[in-house]
């Protein structure tokens, strides 16, 4: 996932035991006035809703109806769940009241713990809210309900999206053969596209250089940079080369890996001709790391990237009034160094390395995370929990719930299209698409047909052009986004790759400070077997193959 990239989210995770149990169903809502609809009541044959529901049409419910959702709340999303127009708007539509027990800080132990209790919601409401493992395990365990009859009976525009989107339905199936989650699907432009390498163009025309191409020429740039006294105007000397925002899919040096013959990714994994492979014990590795470790020991490299976090990173590049990077990588240049300083920047190709390659990952056009929305056993209303997420994934709710509602964020025009409004002036497009909607913590469809209606907005068509730039470069390494393990194998996997993924960081940082990968490297190779790298490489073949098996 990619995804929701976005896949985009960054939860703070700490515990805030006040909210804890906020919104939980064991104790039935005064307005609750709905007649229960038991689980084993509702299959693909009986048709049976719970007497308060209307099967087609809005309201969903005569009398009002309370269910209680738990959610992990974007951090650009400002205002309280409750308060959100496309909140209100859709309660207003469906006769459906939502308690949300929605936050950023600490949700993963709120969320552990309701599970460990039995506590539970009624659902588990957007992409954040649940991981891959969570789906699986807690659905074996019968704490989250399969959905797959439910979705044949009550939610039409769920499953035509499953209908047209195979793979997608491929992706959510457990190896149970259930689907005990309703995904989030958003097709944004270039999602192919990972992190975008920028370099500060006033810099260099100041200095009278030119764009680097290569792994050599960017070196040189970078020194330049350093030597190249107050090159910002602002009487200090806080430039900084080349910063970065390490490990971060959008803010990394991944890309950069490509130049030495293989672009790098989170897992380090890759799958060619079938073959599942680690990119993080090849040559090509190891020599993209003394490169970076060449760049580090002349003072090129932010002496944080390695430590700071992504406000730290994002600060920095904003907060001083004028440009202090002479190159980084991110999404795009706005959102690193705010729009003001972003006028210096522009992209540039992938850097072509010694040996003449240039190499980029190619990731997949749609985004598609497994957690969009989940029922629990909890909930006695299955039947209208399962219109009402219906009701989201309709073409124009699935719009206004991730990038804003109509008369805030859009207008639509010719009867089907949707123009952006415009920005207002001091705030970013990403932080005004959350002001009135869960933007980055909700859920909804945008498949490719409904994306072509969304006018493009500057940050898109910014992305699309970059996209140009990269594209003779592309090429798909990474393996298909959200395979599921088996529960034996997730649970042997939570162990293997925490193990290996602790000691690739750690070495990877070590030899880009401290260098010395050329005397370690041997016993690293032997260490990573020790702990379990060929087991984690058959686990990996083995899902990979059964995913390509299912049908």
């Amino acid at each position: 996932m990619v995804l929701k990239q976005k896949l985009k989210l960054t939860f703070v995770l700490t515990l805030t035991s006040g909210v804890l149990l906020a919104g939980c169903s064991n104790n039935a809502s005064t307005d609750d006035k709905a007649e229960s609809t038991p689980v084993s009541s509702i299959n693909a044959t009986n048709g049976k809703d719970g007497g308060n529901a209307a099967m087609n049409g809005y309201p969903i419910v005569k009398d009002k109806l309370t269910l209680n959702f738990v959610m992990a709340k974007a951090t650009q999303q400002k205002k309280a769940t409750d308060q959100l127009k496309v909140v209100n708007d859709l309660e207003a539509l469906t006769n459906i009241h939502i308690k949300w027990d929605a936050s950023d800080q600490g949700y993963q132990e709120k969320k552990n713990l309701m599970f460990a209790s039995g506590d539970l919601p009624d659902g588990f409401f957007g992409s954040g809210s649940l991981t891959d493992a969570d789906i699986l395990k807690y659905g074996t365990q019968g704490m989250l309900i399969p959905l797959e009859k439910l979705i044949d009976q009550y939610a039409p525009n769920i499953k035509q999206l499953l209908t047209n989107q195979p793979d997608v339905k491929k992706m959510l199936t457990a190896p149970d053969g259930h689907i005990y989650s309703i995904p989030t699907v958003i097709t944004e432009g270039a999602n192919e596209l990972g992190e975008v390498l920028f370099v500060n163009k006033d810099w260099m025309d100041k200095l009278r250089l030119s764009v680097p191409t290569t792994t050599v020429e960017f070196e040189k740039v970078l020194n330049a940079f350093k030597n190249g006294g107050d090159l910002n105007g602002n009487g200090q000397k806080d430039e900084i080369p080349f910063s970065f925002l390490n490990g971060n899919p959008l803010n990394g040096i991944y890309g950069v890996y490509g130049a030495f013959g293989i672009p790098d990714n989170g897992s380090h994994v890759m799958v060619q001709d079938g073959k599942v492979s680690y990119i993080a014990n090849r040559p090509e590795y190891k020599a993209a790391t003394q490169y970076f470790n060449g760049l580090y020991k002349q003072g090129l490299i932010d002496q944080e990237a390695f430590t700071q976090d992504r406000n730290i990173y994002f600060s920095k590049g904003r907060g001083k009034g004028k440009p202090v990077y002479g190159a980084f990588t991110g999404y795009n240049a706005e959102n690193v160094v705010g729009p003001d300083n972003a006028k210096s920047y522009v992209a540039i190709a992938p850097l072509k390395g010694p040996n003449g390659q240039q190499l980029v990952n190619l990731g997949d056009t749609l985004a598609v995370t497994k957690s969009g929305f989940s029922i629990t056993s909890a909930n006695k209303h299955v039947a209208e929990t399962m219109r009402w997420i219906n009701s989201v994934f309709e073409e124009r709710h699935s719009v206004e719930w991730e990038f804003g509602p109509i008369g805030v964020n859009f207008k639509e025009t010719n009867g089907d299209k949707y123009e952006y409004l415009p920005t207002p002036a001091g705030t970013t497009y990403d932080d005004f698409r959350c002001t009135e909607a869960p933007c980055f913590g909700g859920t909804g469809a945008i498949t490719e047909e409904i994306y072509k209606k969304i006018e493009l907005s500057d940050k898109i068509k910014g992305r699309l052009a970059y996209l140009k730039i990269y594209q003779p470069f592309m090429k798909r390494f990474t393996l298909p986004s959200g395979m599921f393990f088996t529960i034996e194998d997730s649970d042997r996997m939570n162990v293997l790759s925490t193990d290996i993924n602790e000691l690739v960081k750690k070495k990877q940082a070590q030899w880009i400070i401290d260098g010395n990968v050329d005397a370690e490297w041997d016993s690293y190779l032997t260490q990573l077997k020790k702990i379990g790298l060929d087991e984690f490489l058959q686990i990996y073949q083995r899902t990979y193959d059964r995913f390509q098996s299912v049908k």
